[in-house]
């Protein structure tokens, strides 16, 4: 959970402030800024602690058949030319531009001449597994990889989410033949989550600590994502989507279904990316215009995505801060919403809404439910959940008469999980008072 402050990771971990900090910036920390302050997440502090690294550069000889060079592409359209130190981790000599239009957003200037080899390895970062996912520290043993920057290079890079990938200088290999939009990916028989990862297969690029596997069903590309320990998430991903089918329009939203894997049940969802497409984090998103003092976090989304053509990003904004509202989502951060651009067209459109697994309360224990307030803190621009609404102009679409018996019919599904017991009663109270608070507000 991200939690701890840079100052109790410094503590925690036996380094200085300023050193927290480049390991949040190189990715190797996992962490999310909330209201201008860094939280990092626990279980990459642990990681961290379990496997440190030595102090200092890394002996001369030690990089000797380590280091590559490869190039960036999307799709086909080469990016830059980059050289890796599977050693160490680190990307250098990444001053080798071709096409800085198609670079990902955060690792070119702003004029496009440079590329940042810091950037570069904070966005690779992300294109790992955490190493908070439970099971990856078992994996990365069995593989006998050192770190998870290794995992996306098991498969080039690629995965569906967008159209990056890697592949060696002067490679003759083209897109067409391997991207899994178009071609089939390594798939275990076994119903375990960690089966694919280290094989041809998008696993290795799955980002996000919950426990999560891409399948293919009739041949669409579904991601199964599983649960904490009340397994609740999944069935919030189904009653979110059930909310937005009554509210908003079918092209705003991921729908949601729950399936049986594993020995429990998962949330599935098809892929939202097309095959041209790729999904862009807000957090990148951000990085588009300087930022200016007094500019508020929700003003400066917003001015970034005016920036790239983006239209009516002001009334997606919207729909998404009253639904996150209703289902008390407290993890909307800059990772979990974004924009959709096309790479061939260089278009931008809001992306539909997905992730809503950690709400309605399911991180409150049973018996702290009952004492537990029904406001939370939201995110991503205020905690403060009615400051955060206040930003909403437009909410023409929001139709309360088909909201009607929408907290029953969530508290239905949720009684079909056994681990819900003594849970349903209050978070059907819950939904009840964020509706009549919001008819209040907006009626």
């Amino acid at each position: 959970m991200f939690n701890t402050t840079v100052a109790e990771a410094s503590n925690r971990l036996g380094v200085s402030v300023a050193r927290i900090h480049q390991l949040i910036k190189s990715g190797v920390l996992a962490a999310e800024q909330v209201a201008g302050i860094w939280l990092i997440d626990d279980g990459s502090i642990e990681a961290r602690l379990k496997n440190p690294r030595k102090a200092g550069r890394p002996a001369a000889n030690s990089h000797k058949g380590a280091v590559s060079r490869f190039l960036l592409m999307n799709r086909n359209h080469e990016v830059l030319a980059f050289k890796f130190d599977a050693s160490t981790g680190e990307f250098f000599d990444t001053d080798e531009i071709i096409d800085a239009k198609r670079a990902p957003l955060s690792v070119m200037s702003p004029r496009g001449k440079k590329a940042s080899s810091t950037a570069l390895s904070y966005w690779w970062a992300h294109r790992a597994i955490p190493k908070a996912r439970h099971g990856i520290e078992a994996k990365l043993a069995e593989l006998g990889l050192a770190d998870t920057y290794d995992l996306p290079f098991k498969s080039m890079g690629l995965s569906l989410s967008d159209q990056y990938w890697v592949k060696p200088y002067e490679s003759d290999i083209d897109w067409h033949d391997v991207n899994y939009f178009e071609n089939d990916f390594a798939e275990a028989p076994v119903e375990e989550w960690m089966a694919d990862v280290g094989l041809d297969s998008p696993d290795n690029t799955s980002d996000g600590v919950l426990s999560k596997r891409w399948v293919c069903r009739d041949g669409v590309r579904t991601l199964l994502k599983g649960g904490t320990l009340l397994e609740q998430e999944p069935y919030n991903e189904v009653i979110a989507t059930e909310l937005f089918s009554r509210l908003l329009n079918e092209g705003d939203y991921v729908p949601y279904r729950l399936e049986e894997w594993g020995n429990s049940l998962v949330s599935a969802c098809p892929n939202f990316v097309g095959p041209t497409e790729e999904l862009i984090p807000a957090y990148y998103v951000n990085d588009v215009l300087p930022r200016v003092s007094h500019r508020d976090d929700y003003r400066h989304y917003v001015e970034c995505c005016a920036a790239l053509g983006v239209e009516d990003i002001e009334a997606a904004l919207a729909k998404m801060i009253v639904c996150d509202d209703i289902m008390a989502n407290t993890d909307r951060h800059w990772r979990n919403f974004g924009l959709i651009r096309d790479v061939e067209t260089l278009e931008y459109r809001p992306a539909p809404l997905f992730d809503t697994g950690s709400s309605l309360w399911c991180r409150v224990p049973t018996r702290e439910l009952a004492y537990a307030p029904f406001a939370v803190d939201m995110r991503p621009f205020y905690e403060d959940a009615d400051r955060q609404l206040r930003l909403t102009s437009d909410t023409s679409w929001l139709d309360f008469d088909k909201l009607a018996g929408f907290p029953e019919w969530a508290s239905d599904l949720l009684d079909g999980n056994p681990s819900m017991y003594g849970r349903t009663d209050f978070i059907y109270e819950g939904l009840q008072k964020r509706i009549d608070f919001l008819q209040l507000l907006f009626g």
